[in-house]
């Protein structure tokens, strides 16, 4: 088992695929400290057993991080190594959560001062900017969030650094983010044939709520969320609440015989094309589980329904 296999999607999992090299001077041991520490979490020499080893393990390698870059940077506070290092504390925030490892009360340096470093290498800079669009693009997705700034934001990070080879995820976001702004003016439209046969028309289920699941049985916060979802439907599919699953698995029999296991009863759209699905990717859809919300107008109320599920649908059952 991968560890990292274990930790949510999103803006964390950018550091299991950005390289860090940290440009300590010869002999300067407190560096090459923190060089390992961040080795030993991207690329464990052993593979935990267990999802309690994982934590463990990641529990520690942030730990001995924690501990190498705070010595480090009172050692050689002007050493160019640490803008990796800071770029790198960045990236691991819901990896803290996953393991328990609170974060230091105040960052010893932010993703603007790495941006504005003459010292820091160009690559890392260009990390820094997609980080940070990433982790704007949260607050753009909520519903008090401004999607135009974010996507100025965005479309410059493009211009100024487009060979971050990672800038596929920003354009998946930017697709996502219009999508999401263009459905909030007309009622969802998705029709398709089921991988049980059952021909969807969300169009016909208006008058109820529907919760549209982009998911996959690979998928481990997925497979996690699935309780609450299994637990909402049957409470509220009585009083007028659907489900319409978009799986992104590749193997029919697979996903047939894990919904069939699980008591799923709702529709699933399925093309076996994975993470090329054609529904999501038609709306920017780059991490799941990912779930959208419709109110009895078929319209969209919300792109990230997770947590509070059932209470959301009650809600808008009461509309």
């Amino acid at each position: 088992m991968n560890a990292h296999r274990l930790l949510c999607i999103g803006v964390t999992t950018l550091v299991l695929a950005v390289s860090f090299s940290l440009r300590a001077a010869d002999g300067d041991a407190e560096w090459k400290k923190v060089n390992d520490a961040m080795e030993g979490i991207k690329n464990p020499t052993e593979q935990p057993k267990s999802r309690e080893e994982a934590i463990a393990m990641l529990k520690k390698g942030l730990t001995e991080f924690d501990a190498a870059y705070a010595t480090a940077l009172k050692a050689e506070p002007n050493n160019p190594s640490r803008w990796d290092a800071a770029l790198f504390e960045t990236m691991v925030g819901r990896a803290r959560e996953f393991a328990g490892v609170p974060a230091p009360s105040k960052q010893a340096i932010t993703l603007e001062e790495i941006l504005k470093a003459e010292d820091a290498k160009p690559e890392t800079k260009s990390q820094a900017s997609l980080v940070s669009v990433m982790e704007a693009a949260e607050a753009a997705e909520s519903p008090e969030g401004d999607p135009t700034t974010w996507l100025a934001k965005a479309e410059k990070h493009l211009k100024d650094f487009p060979a971050e080879k990672m800038n596929k995820m920003v354009e998946g976001k930017i697709a996502s983010i219009k999508a999401a702004s263009e459905l909030k003016n007309k009622p969802l439209e998705l029709k398709f044939t089921a991988v049980d046969g059952r021909e969807v028309d969300v169009s016909k289920l208006q008058g109820k709520v529907v919760l549209i699941d982009f998911w996959a049985t690979w998928c481990g916060p997925c497979v996690a969320e699935l309780p609450n979802v299994i637990k909402a439907y049957k409470e509220l599919h009585p009083k007028g609440f659907e489900i319409v699953g978009i799986s992104l698995d590749s193997d029919k029999a697979e996903l047939e015989a894990f919904v069939k296991e699980k008591g799923m009863e709702w529709p699933q759209y399925f093309d076996g094309k994975g993470w090329k699905n054609e529904i999501s990717t038609k709306y920017g859809i780059t991490s799941i589980p990912a779930m959208w919300l419709l109110n009895k107008k078929g319209m969209v109320v919300s792109t990230d329904a997770r947590g509070g599920l059932e209470e959301q649908v009650a809600k808008l059952l009461a509309e």
